[in-house]
């Protein structure tokens, strides 16, 4: 026997993708190149098995290693199927024409968005109806950038979903969709450019230009309670009240006058008042949006609590596998799991009406049980 090289093994998986190199020998009486490695056979699941397996992956809640134990499987089996099934999984566009909402939903049209850390380089944008709860559009990227968030809009655009106001936490990259940026005027030598007589092009309007936006209240009270750390305790626990009664108060008039204490408690200070008074002025209609805009004679609502909710479900899920390394393999579990939960039934939601209703039941308006593997590609065994 003599050695005959080296072959390589690629391994996919949840996780990341391995290569394993393995010694192949050559035989010279039989003619033939082999390896060391196990001669027991390889196992040939059925497509049930690896369904039920994928399922108590998503569903159940469980680690590998329980279904290793409980399937008897391997961990590099079962991170495969898993990677599998998440790439075959239908988009949001291919959801929303398979059940037809472009013609008919039952969507408020009151848009709340957000983000969630997968790691420390990718992330997961949600976009998620106020009042079915659910989640119209998601899309893994590496930053909150006003590129992505743009994708993200024109996503839920492609769903037949028509935005009336939008809610979020205040990141730039979506305040930068809803106002016009200011012209930028060349000048090339001594002449003004555009020309004179030559009629310049149009401005080019932000996607969500003219659509009320709400900024987060309790993400705005946390900002405003971040420059107090350099002060003492008794100052702080005179200005903080304060700041909730401003940003959570009753009417408009109301936040307008304890706005007004607010200032006046942080006057002595100048930097903080200063930067209190930009923030408060600059920001006051995207505070304050809640308290005059209505859609379809319904308050918008002046948090995001309600993505906060599903952000901790995908919290829940991610801590029973192990770190996410690549953005293919997040992309791959983030849909098995945001497909998982437009699919499965309200239990905690305060409103007795939807409770026990799935949010896609919501946003058809159907009474129909859906099975998250209905919007797994045929093409995927």
């Amino acid at each position: 026997m003599v050695r005959n090289g080296r072959k390589q093994l690629r391994r996919i998986s949840i996780r990341e993708i391995t290569f394993e190199k393995v010694q192949q020998w050559w035989c010279g009486f039989c003619r033939r190149s082999f390896t060391f490695r196990k001669t027991v056979k390889r196992q040939h699941f059925s497509n049930i098995f690896i369904k039920e397996a994928v399922k108590d992956f998503i569903q159940g809640r469980s680690s590998y290693a329980v279904i290793k134990e409980r399937k008897d499987i391997s961990i590099g089996t079962l991170s495969g199927w898993v990677n599998q099934f998440g790439t075959a999984c239908m988009n949001p566009v291919e959801i929303s024409g398979a059940l037809r909402l472009r013609t008919f939903n039952k969507w408020s049209g009151i848009l709340i968005l957000d983000a969630k850390y997968l790691n420390r380089r990718c992330l997961l944008l949600l976009a998620i109806d106020y009042t079915t709860l659910d989640i119209v559009a998601w899309f893994v990227c590496e930053a909150e950038t006003e590129e992505n968030y743009k994708k993200i809009i024109e996503m839920v655009r492609a769903c037949g979903y028509v935005i009336r106001a939008v809610v979020s936490d205040g990141e730039p990259g979506i305040i930068a969709l809803t106002q016009p940026k200011k012209p930028i005027w060349l000048f090339k030598g001594t002449r003004a450019y555009p020309r004179p007589g030559i009629v310049p092009a149009l401005p080019l309007l932000p996607p969500l230009f003219g659509i009320p936006h709400q900024w987060c209240t309790v993400h705005a009270e946390r900002k405003l309670k971040h420059y107090l750390v350099n002060l003492s305790k008794e100052e702080r626990k005179n200005i903080e009240p304060l700041i909730h009664k401003t940003l959570f108060a009753g009417t408009i008039k109301q936040a307008e006058k304890e706005r007004e204490k607010l200032l006046e408690a942080v006057y002595h200070h100048p930097q903080i008042y200063k930067t209190f008074n930009t923030f408060l002025v600059s920001r006051w209609e995207l505070l304050t949006a809640h308290f005059t805009v209505r859609v379809n004679k319904r308050k918008i609502p002046r948090s995001t609590n309600s993505i906060e909710n599903i952000i901790s479900y995908v919290n829940t899920r991610l801590k029973t596998m192990r770190r996410l390394r690549t953005n293919k393999s997040a992309t791959a579990i983030a849909n098995l799991i945001v497909v998982n939960f437009r699919s499965k039934p309200l239990i905690n939601t305060k409103n007795k009406l939807k409770r026990g209703k799935s949010p896609l039941e919501l946003s058809t308006g159907k009474k129909h049980h859906f099975d998250w593997m209905i919007f797994i590609k045929k093409s995927c065994s």
